[in-house]
């Protein structure tokens, strides 16, 4: 073979892996950048309608809108539940990008031809984005669907939506120890652990506030998993906008729950009381259980015994009492059949 063929099959050779070199970098482009949003902050809300189903979820969407940032690049501002009226208004006026909400539910009539609808998330569950948002639709549509062969998605779907309720649990029981207690218990353990806390009691006392559900709002305008009231992120320094974060809230519950706890240590309670009394202030606030403690000693009672102290709390209610009982029994489960 003469060496001027040689020259001219290496240099075709030469050519085809430059081409194929070069479609390689056009599709990572692609990927990179024709299949993401530019933005660096996207805003956006889970519709609360009530419905079980979109409650069940909220943690769920929350992750995956987590998810969905880190892959594009933005910065996912999710603000505190929103009425699904207010939802579309704002993602008309562009101050929302991205409306989590159930596809059961109605888009209101004068919107339905504004609004783009992702692929379905979980059942009914789907991403609403105005019209004007084309490719910001594309970009989750795309993303989803590559998302959810991975193990992350697998993880979040079986934290998320399997069953966590105390008779379930309870049924565990003869055929031993349980994996996990709720979606949350790498955050609670997390925030445990730097107090010193059981994380089992913490899990108990967010079943007992929320039933796990990190969008809960109370009657008394307590928020998220552990019901925290705003005036208690503001004397923590914590925006209240962020409450209803389930890493923000476990983190700021836990602080105030250990800081019940050293109050009541520093009065030389003993262990057991120490901990019916954090969990009663906890309840019903410092103020209430002072007073109770004072009526107590009035009554000639032990205001240093929970169980005296609860005598008199049943002369107006038995919330916090039962309130107490709930979480001990239900910490007794955990402990049970978690380590």
């Amino acid at each position: 073979m003469s060496l001027s063929r040689i020259f001219r099959i290496v240099f075709c050779l030469l050519a085809i892996l430059g081409l194929h070199l070069y479609l390689l970098e056009i599709r990572k482009h692609d990927n990179a950048i024709g299949y993401r949003f530019p933005a660096d902050t996207l805003r956006c809300a889970i519709a609360s309608d009530g419905m079980e189903s979109t409650r069940k979820a909220v943690g769920f969407n929350y992750e995956l809108l987590g998810a969905f940032g880190d892959n594009n690049g933005s910065y996912m501002r999710i603000l505190p539940p929103q009425q699904a009226d207010e939802c579309w208004q704002k993602l008309m006026e562009d101050s929302l990008a991205i409306v989590v909400f159930n596809s059961k539910d109605s888009i209101p009539e004068g919107l339905r031809d504004s609004v783009l609808l992702s692929q379905p998330v979980k059942d009914d569950i789907v991403w609403a984005v105005s019209r004007r948002n084309t490719a910001l639709n594309n970009a989750i549509n795309y993303w989803y669907t590559r998302f959810q062969g991975e193990s992350f998605f697998k993880e979040i779907t079986r934290r998320y939506f399997r069953t966590y309720n105390s008779a379930y649990l309870r049924s565990m029981l003869a055929g031993g120890r349980v994996q996990s207690l709720s979606p949350y218990d790498d955050l609670v353990k997390l925030h445990a652990k730097r107090v010193g806390i059981d994380w089992r009691l913490l899990s108990a006392i967010i079943f007992q506030e929320s039933q796990y559900n990190m969008d809960a709002l109370s009657p008394m305008e307590a928020k998220g998993l552990m019901q925290v009231m705003d005036v208690t992120a503001d004397s923590y320094g914590i925006p209240t906008d962020d409450l209803f974060d389930p890493d923000t809230n476990i983190k700021l519950g836990t602080m105030l729950f250990d800081d019940l706890i050293r109050d009541f240590r520093k009065e030389g309670l003993d262990s057991v009381n120490v901990i019916r009394f954090a969990l009663a202030s906890y309840n019903v606030g410092g103020g209430t259980l002072a007073k109770r403690r004072a009526e107590t000693s009035e009554a000639g009672l032990n205001p240093d015994n929970w169980d005296d102290v609860a005598v008199i709390f049943r002369r107006y209610s038995n919330i916090t009492p039962a309130y107490i009982e709930a979480v001990e029994q239900t910490f007794d489960l955990y402990k049970q059949i978690i380590d």
